[in-house]
């Protein structure tokens, strides 16, 4: 059971570590955040949810594969290898295109002009949410660009200030 308990710990800070020095982690975190939200807002149906919660978990799974690979590829070589550059550019791919996978799931469940213009009436009819989601998305701005640790494992050096 103590196995168990700690492998989960190990990949707690796998996740952790992504979300530290990757800003196109924290930028997926804040996406899949916002389309909570707006699913909330939408009360979307029980499938739509399925659909949101698996394109959320693909892209943030293949982010952090994408990661794995960078940082073993990194430690293999200092200098420029071609078969590096494929490895990485394959895994940063791999999000890429689970990117815009999400992205199109996320049209077709949120465009709906019924819905957006109910989401409209609300916050003209409750203009104070509107500074509320101008906070919203000041802090997910500020999570994304300046939320990083001090020191990152990735070439055994510190991050870049």
């Amino acid at each position: 059971m103590i196995k168990q308990i700690k492998s989960f710990k190990y990949a707690f800070e796998g996740v952790i570590y992504t979300i530290r020095s990757e800003a196109h982690m924290r930028f997926h975190i804040v996406a899949a955040v916002s389309a909570v939200i707006l699913g909330v807002l939408f009360r979307i149906s029980r499938t739509e949810w399925a659909v949101l919660c698996t394109v959320i978990a693909l892209v943030t799974a293949l982010e952090l594969v994408n990661t794995a690979i960078e940082r073993v590829c990194d430690f293999c070589s200092e200098k420029y290898q071609p078969l590096i550059k494929i490895a990485k550019d394959a895994g940063a791919g791999a999000v890429l295109i689970a990117a815009a996978g999400s992205v199109g799931a996320g049209c077709f469940i949120f465009i709906k002009p019924d819905k957006i213009a109910e989401l409209a009436g609300f916050f003209t009819a409750n203009p104070v949410y509107i500074v509320f989601a101008l906070m919203y998305i000041a802090l997910c701005v500020l999570f994304v660009v300046k939320f990083r640790s001090k020191s990152d494992l990735h070439n055994n050096k510190p991050l870049k200030k």
